[in-house]
Formats: C-alpha cells, sequence, structure tokens
C-alpha cells in the first residue's frame, strides 16, 4: 500500500517497524537559513540537530537493498554525508 504521511519525521517513523519501507524520497531542510521575503522561515533549516535521527530511523525502517533518494543543500553536504554513513547508508552517488 502507498501513503503519504504528515508530520515530524522522527516521531512517525519511531511507530513504523524495523524494515518496513521499500522507498524513502526525502526533501528535508537545507540547513541554509531560508527566510522569504516576509519573513518565514522553515523549521529545522538552522541546525542540523535533527538530522542523524532522521537518517538512523530511515536506515532502521527502510528494507535492505532498498533505496533512500535525498534532496540536500549542496554547501552542506558533509553533514548530509556523514549522518547518511553514520546511520549504515552506502551513498551510491550525488548529483
Amino acid at each position: 500500500m502507498s501513503r503519504f504521511v504528515l508530520g515530524n519525521c522522527i516521531d512517525v517513523m519511531a511507530r513504523i517497524p524495523d524494515n518496513a519501507i521499500d522507498f524513502i524520497l526525502t526533501d528535508p531542510p537545507y540547513l541554509v537559513g531560508f527566510r522569504d521575503r516576509s519573513g518565514r522561515t522553515i523549521a529545522g533549516d538552522v541546525n542540523d540537530d535533527w538530522l542523524q535521527p532522521a537518517s538512523n530511523e530511515m536506515y532502521r525502517v527502510l528494507k535492505k537493498d532498498a533505496l533512500m533518494v535525498s534532496f540536500y543543500g549542496w554547501h552542506r553536504i558533509d553533514r548530509f554525508m556523514a549522518a547518511w554513513i553514520r546511520a549504515g547508508f552506502s551513498v551510491a552517488g550525488h548529483l
């Protein structure tokens, strides 16, 4: 069954059993401190406190030999890559 779930990813994934997900596509905050013209910001875009816990949960819930595809802030690739590798992911490539 395919479905979309809205919520804090760490809280939502905590309720998902191990090795239950076939594919993850994520577009997390890019860690760039974005602010639009009206002053609105994006939650989690200033610090990376959420990055390692989210990466750990994604690795835990993803089936073995399945894919996780993530967008990320290019100038913060070091933080994203380190979190993914610490979680257990093997990075196949990036654009």
